[in-house]
């Protein structure tokens, strides 16, 4: 009951503001013989009452002149419109801009829309004299109220349908960029071509800097690869999505190639601190920053990196994490030929994962086969021999378990 009476509140509330906006009338002569005029105010009463009958002819020109000013308004509004949202999507392009815009478009239109409305008072009293402040209310027909309604609407249906057009060309640009890129022979040109329409129309995408980027990459533009690389990391924001470990793993090697590999990995450090990850997040990530160190001659900080990471899943008593980030530094220390430290947490990973077969079962074969090549490079062949045959894999495919440096490289990426 309450909820219907709040909702008639607020029809009547609207009604007359409805109505001031879907009639389309400019002038009327009430039972009374007065002429009232409509003004341009919007909220408040809106019609100019003369104490007398204005002949239509002589009030002609006067709505003419007002029919010229509505145009000159609606002109001003789009194209006010048009340059502050060029102005938003090339220069201020943030939620803080938006509300800039917003402001000076409301700004804009209001003072544009109170000259208008002066000019038309100056050229009413010039006209007919002074005027009181009324209602404007003709009396319209509730078939007359309808129909005007009724093409209100169609204009708003108009605008949305444009609005709707106008915002699905920018999809269809996307698509078509990522078609281009996306080919087993992809078209740089073409995609270049629409990238550079789409962002004079609309707001700047990551993607675009990305594939910029490796167009410089390729043609060996390292400079300009970094530069366009780090401002798609910019725009991509701080919520961390599952291509961003692609990306970080091209953010090193193109920054490698550009300004090298210490530069990389504290450009690395700098934006893995601002995204928002959790734990397994964390040791995907370090795993891809150990290895590219390693790679890169720099593996001074890896395991102490590593300490870092544990004494954070500690924290968490979550032993399973505890766990994966033991496994990897004993892999990194393998690779750093830090054999003795290696074996150590081999000697307590694997006693642990046996303990919590139903945890980490499917673990067990790949750690012995890990410590097995550990053991060889301190040359304890018996124990190597011994973990090779307890892991119980195929003694053709042992060789892909030993603990290698991958190479770091561009991944082109799907978009």
């Amino acid at each position: 009951m309450q909820i219907n009476e709040y909702k008639k509140k607020i029809s009547k509330f609207l009604q007359p503001y409805i109505k001031n906006a879907v009639n389309p009338l400019l002038y009327y002569v009430d039972n009374d013989g007065f002429s009232v005029f409509k003004n341009f105010c919007l909220f408040k009463n809106n019609g100019n009452l003369y104490n007398k009958i204005i002949p239509v002819k002589d009030a002609g020109q006067v709505l003419e002149y007002r029919i010229n000013l509505d145009k000159k308004i609606k002109l001003f509004t789009i194209f006010i419109t048009i340059f502050l949202y060029l102005i938003f999507i090339h220069l201020l392009y943030s939620f803080k801009g938006f509300l800039i815009c917003e402001i000076l478009w409301i700004v804009s239109y209001f003072s544009v829309r109170i000259h208008c409305s002066e000019l038309y008072k100056q050229k009413l009293i010039k006209s007919f004299g002074l005027y009181e402040i009324s209602d404007f209310s003709p009396q319209v027909s509730s078939e007359k109220h309808k129909e005007y309604l009724k093409n209100y609407l169609w204009k708003i249906l108009f605008i949305f349908v444009l609005l709707c057009t106008f915002f699905s060309f920018s999809l269809v640009l996307k698509g078509l960029i990522r078609y281009n890129v996306n080919k087993s022979k992809p078209n740089y040109n073409n995609a270049e071509i629409l990238s550079g329409i789409y962002t004079k129309v609309y707001p700047e995408i990551p993607m675009i800097y990305e594939i910029r980027a490796q167009e410089d990459y390729i043609a060996g533009d390292f400079e300009n690869a970094e530069k366009n690389y780090i401002k798609a990391f910019e725009m991509y924001g701080n919520n961390f999505r599952e291509k961003d470990f692609t990306r970080f793993a091209n953010l090193l090697y193109i920054v490698k190639k550009s300004s090298g590999s210490q530069n990389a990995i504290d450009l690395f450090n700098e934006y893995a601190t601002k995204k928002k990850i959790d734990v397994p997040q964390q040791i995907k990530l370090l795993w891809i920053k150990s290895m590219f160190s390693i790679s890169s001659g720099l593996p001074d900080f890896v395991e102490n990196d590593y300490d870092d990471l544990l004494t954070s899943v500690s924290d968490n008593k979550n032993k399973k994490y505890e766990f994966y980030v033991m496994s990897d530094k004993a892999y990194m220390l393998y690779l750093m030929k830090n054999y003795k430290e290696a074996l150590n947490i081999y000697n307590v990973l694997i006693p642990y994962a046996k303990e919590n077969k139903e945890k980490f079962a499917q673990d067990i074969p790949r750690l012995l086969a890990e410590r097995g090549f550990t053991k060889k490079q301190i040359k304890d062949n018996t124990g190597a021999n011994s973990d090779f045959l307890e892991s119980k894999i195929d003694i053709y495919e042992i060789k892909q378990y030993e603990p290698k440096i991958n190479k770091p490289t561009f991944i082109v990426p799907k978009y």
